[in-house]
């Protein structure tokens, strides 16, 4: 793997390093940061159907938030 150096002023570095985690590299704390991915998405289709078994109201619950969302968003963008 290549490495490259970068310059960071100390205050973003004690930062890192506050944020760094044992036994894990100052490399792995920005990839963390980032949200960076080294392996492929995974295959949404395993997912499919998680949802089948929640109770009712835990559905109408969250159908119920989703509307309000919606209205939400219309009700700003329009």
């Amino acid at each position: 793997m290549t490495h490259k150096t970068i310059d960071v002023s100390e205050e973003v570095y004690n930062k890192l390093i506050e944020k760094k985690r044992d036994k894990e590299s100052i490399s792995d704390v920005i990839k963390r940061i980032l949200n960076f991915r080294e392996e492929p998405k995974k295959d949404i289709s395993k997912v499919f159907g998680l949802w089948k078994n929640l109770p009712e109201e835990i559905l109408e619950i969250m159908k119920l938030a989703h509307k309000e969302m919606r209205e939400d968003i219309n009700r700003r963008f329009s």
